[in-house]
């Protein structure tokens, strides 16, 4: 199966290089890298396209959600992936995405889970335990599961085609990737865990609470979405 990975970025000069070589050091190779800019005025574009076998394709409409669906329309891959600027995948990554996939014919998505790059050295993937009783948590306030993260996930194509209508773009008041996960839910499409699609992430980047405030706004609208259109099919 085919894998292609889309990472939106904005002046990331910082992290995008270590996240793409992480990416070409999978013990199964992804088969396309495309790394959508949304902007960037630092070195960002020129690191990226420094990166052996890595697209670098442009997004003018400033947002993620336009950055993400430019990147997932560019892909070729059965598997279209996300992660973001300061994910690193785990060698295994791509393997265990082939594997859920190839042996699950009716699996549509896909999330893992992630440790804290600055604490993680080497094997050792430090602040797993925290991260999931986040994503614990988190299910529960959502009130679905499992969610879905742009950090690390993965949805097969036909998945994505059902559902890009159904996705908000260019409204951040939205949680775009709680939206892609609640719209896999709504058209009956299921999403399962996979414990060794393993990432570490710079978590500190979203751990403010101005963040953590925007992002509660942002899943209570997202919730509510979904609490309308299903109460509209009901009626």
């Amino acid at each position: 199966m085919r894998l292609s990975v889309a990472i939106p970025v904005l002046d990331e000069e910082e992290l995008i290089g270590e996240c793409l070589e992480a990416l070409r050091q999978q013990s199964d190779a992804v088969d396309e890298i495309i790394v959508v800019d949304n902007g960037s005025t630092d070195g960002t574009v020129d690191i990226a396209r420094a990166a052996p076998g890595v697209t670098v394709i442009q997004e003018p409409h400033r947002g993620i959600t336009y950055a993400r669906n430019t990147g997932f329309a560019a892909a070729t891959g059965d598997i279209l992936a996300r992660i973001d600027a300061d994910t690193l995948v785990s060698p295994g990554w791509a393997t265990a995405i082939r594997r859920a996939f190839a042996s699950d014919p009716e699996l549509a998505g896909l999330a893992g889970p992630a440790g804290l790059t600055r604490l993680s050295r080497g094997d050792r993937i430090v602040g797993r335990t925290a991260y999931e009783a986040f994503r614990i948590v988190h299910q529960l306030t959502i009130g679905e599961g499992p969610l879905m993260y742009g950090h690390n996930m993965a949805l097969r194509r036909s998945a994505w085609q059902r559902i890009r209508d159904l996705v908000t773009v260019g409204d951040d008041r939205i949680s775009e990737d709680v939206d892609i996960a609640l719209a896999l839910h709504h058209t009956h499409q299921r999403v399962e865990y996979e414990p060794e699609m393993l990432v570490t992430i710079a978590a500190e980047r979203t751990m403010r609470p101005a963040k953590l405030r925007r992002y509660s706004r942002a899943d209570r609208l997202t919730t509510a979405k979904y609490r309308e259109l299903r109460s509209t099919r009901a009626s």
